[in-house]
């Protein structure tokens, strides 16, 4: 019973482990807070002000955001490359002996379909549709262990998996902000959002205990105290039903959310400047293609089965479907909310006094669900000519603490390209890495009319 038992949670883990692993992103875009001359820097605090009459994003490249966390191993931690050889084996040893207690992975996606800015006299308005996702799995360091070594090696041990969940939030987000100057010392902005519900995972309860009991030499049972509730839209239809075609998944409008962020940028002398942000703040009702799942019963105790070895019955089989018959779960359409991750930003900026030279601190944090993942990071920009800028910062995750970032803007009227990382070690070595972090885009940037010479660069000196 127990080495069945050990290959089907195997298979299984695997699939949680592989979604995860697709899945992952978090803490993001500390290199842009605050680099003004990239009009995206408006996406982390709606009281910046780019420079620029008009700005115009190119549909689906102006933007393109991704960053990756985990708490606890890289691609390299747990596929091993085989001696002699370029193959990679699986090998969960590693894992185990760095996991904690709860660990988790998270990622957060974005990229602009639309981006439109308009500068109003010493205002800054801003429209555009975002493209975006959150995902967040946490595990137990049990959950690896029962992976990975099966049950057999934990008789008459509990092991707790209630800490395993899985939260994903896929919509897009129709947008306008505003940001305006009050007086010369003090810039407010604003962003409202209505955002458009594609798919969802909620694990919104989750309690599963398993103990392998010895009985007498050679007889085991497995006992498990069960209760999980797990609600999902845009995923999966009646099995009566014909499955969700591309079309409808991203023109479906009844899940619908509102979503603000706000900012304020003070300057407090000539040289220094304080700010803050708070992101995500809001929700989605998800109330279409629904499917909710959670246990019947509170317990189960499975003592093994009774087949005959000489016949040609599948014992594996007949093994996962009198385990399958015990833990039955129901499954029933129910609407629900989910909240966004909220991000908060706040930053402190010395400028030198040609303010071509920038020293930035930047503190930021994610609320996730019954945990607060928060970063900080330390840079300097300089802007070289109209032509070019460059960036470089340090940033700290508790769990990844070395992150040496970059960042180059590139300005030819009127043409802007950027490339941006907080860890430029993830564009070279992404699988040695907890941490993976970039954006990239492309924006026109039309100066105010008259204030830049044609063939210049946009931005002023």
């Amino acid at each position: 019973m127990i080495k069945h038992f050990k290959k089907y949670f195997f298979i299984v883990s695997i699939c949680f482990f592989c979604f995860t692993a697709n899945n992952v992103n978090a803490q993001s875009d500390l290199g842009l807070y605050g680099l003004r001359v990239v009009p995206q820097s408006n996406f982390n605090n709606p009281a910046f002000i780019p420079d620029g009459k008009t700005i115009i994003g190119i549909p689906f490249i102006s933007s393109i955001s991704s960053s990756t966390y985990s708490s606890s191993f890289s691609f390299n931690d747990i596929f091993i490359e085989k001696d002699g050889s370029d193959s990679l084996y699986l090998n969960l040893n590693s894992l185990i002996s760095k996991s904690n207690e709860k660990n988790f992975v998270t990622e957060y996606f974005e990229n602009d379909l639309l981006y439109l800015g308009f500068k109003i006299k010493r205002s800054y308005l801003n429209i555009g549709i975002r493209n975006r996702m959150f995902t967040r799995a946490m595990y137990s360091n049990d959950l690896v262990k029962l992976a990975w070594n099966g049950n057999g090696n934990y008789i008459d041990e509990e092991l707790n998996l209630s800490s395993t969940y899985v939260n994903h939030d896929h919509f897009i987000s129709y947008y306008a902000g505003f940001g305006f100057m009050i007086g010369d010392n003090v810039s407010l902005g604003i962003r409202a959002n209505l955002n458009q519900g594609l798919s969802s995972i909620q694990t919104s309860e989750n309690q599963l205990i398993i103990e392998t009991e010895t009985h007498d030499q050679n007889v085991f049972s497995l006992r498990a105290k069960t209760g999980f509730t797990v609600n999902t839209s845009g995923l999966l239809r009646d099995s009566t039903e014909t499955e969700i075609t591309p079309t409808e998944y991203v023109f479906n409008f009844k899940n619908i959310g509102f979503s603000v962020d706000f900012g304020a940028d003070f300057k407090v002398s000539e040289r220094v400047s304080l700010n803050f942000s708070v992101l995500d703040l809001g929700f989605i009702n998800w109330k279409s293609e629904l499917s909710s799942y959670e246990n019947s019963t509170d317990s189960i105790e499975f003592t093994g089965i009774y087949a005959d070895i000489n016949t040609t019955e599948d014992l594996f089989q007949t093994y996962v479907d009198s385990l399958a018959e015990l833990i039955e779960i129901n499954e029933f359409e129910q609407e629900f909310k989910t909240q966004l991750p909220t991000r908060v930003f706040a930053g402190l900026e010395y400028y030198s006094l040609d303010k071509t030279n920038r020293l930035s601190f930047v503190f930021s944090g994610t609320f996730l669900k019954n945990y607060f993942s928060p970063a900080f990071s330390v840079g300097y920009d300089k802007t070289v000519s109209k032509h070019f800028t460059f960036k470089v910062n340090y940033t700290y995750l508790k769990y990844a603490p070395l992150n040496l970032g970059a960042g180059l803007v590139f300005n030819f009227k009127p043409f802007q390209f950027y490339f941006l990382t907080d860890n430029i070690l993830s564009a070279f070595y992404w699988s040695g890495q907890k941490y993976i972090n970039f954006r990239f885009g492309i924006n026109l940037v039309f100066p105010q009319q008259g204030s830049i010479k044609k063939g210049e660069p946009v931005f002023r000196e």
